[in-house]
């Protein structure tokens, strides 16, 4: 019989306590303990005892934002390792519905997958929470000022270098951006395209995506040594999986 007296948090900390005992993931420990009070498995668990003003329908609902999955779903015709990741999930019939970053690194930890698809996820997690932010931030009208006319888009094309050789990540160097600095990157090495810097840390720029328009203002992040200043540095550094 399911017990209706437990918490969802007194679950977690149950699970949390035998994941250290037994050295075991935190999913496979959530996973027992769910069973052993009676339910099917963890997901049937959390479905049952959230309170419906707690439910990510709920919240999709009144917030307008679209689930992880949605977004991921929306990527799934790239080819990129996001790309590849959302077919992966669409094929995933056991596919959870979370709402952290660390319940689905944990969830692919308990399916085995790859360091890389862990890599993609940990990206498209960033990338996702970026969209959110942006589409969340209410429009302000500014007051309508003359300025000297200026060109109100990247005038960049996407390029075509031919015969670029790869240069291997090990010799690779890496080039200084600050945001704001325009750039280019290559997902396969023959194709290079305009992007605008807009966040810089230790291991990744993130980037704004200019061309195509249709994908213009698609934020990503890439690894230091992926971002370059030419179109051809762009394809003889492009981006590894």
């Amino acid at each position: 019989m399911k017990s209706r007296t437990h918490t969802l948090a007194y679950i977690k900390r149950q699970a949390k306590n035998l994941k250290k005992e037994r050295a075991i993931s935190h999913l496979q420990a959530l996973e027992i303990i769910s069973k052993s009070l009676g339910y099917a498995n963890w997901m049937d668990c959390r479905r049952s005892l959230s309170q419906p003003k707690n439910s990510i329908a709920e919240k999709v609902v009144h917030s307008g934002e679209l689930t992880f999955t949605d977004w991921l779903k929306k990527h799934s015709k790239r080819d990129s390792p996001l790309g590849d990741l959302a077919r992966d999930m669409l094929d995933d019939n056991t596919w959870p519905l979370y709402d952290s970053l660390d319940e689905y690194r944990s969830y692919l930890g308990f399916r085995h997958a790859s360091y890389k698809a862990i890599e993609a996820l940990e990206r498209a997690w960033k990338t996702y929470k970026a969209y959110l932010a942006r589409t969340g931030k209410p429009r302000t009208v500014k007051p309508s000022t003359k300025k000297p006319s200026q060109k109100s888009h990247d005038e960049r094309k996407i390029t075509y270098v031919q015969h670029a050789t790869p240069i291997h990540f090990r010799d690779r160097t890496v080039e200084k951006f600050a945001p704001g600095n325009k750039a280019w990157i290559s997902w396969e090495g023959k194709k290079a395209i305009p992007v605008t810097v807009t966040e810089v840390d230790q291991v990744y720029y993130s980037f704004r995506i200019e061309r195509p328009l249709k994908e213009a203002g698609s934020e990503y992040y890439l690894r230091l040594d992926e971002v370059r200043s030419t179109p051809e540095l762009a394809c003889m550094n492009c981006v590894t999986n």
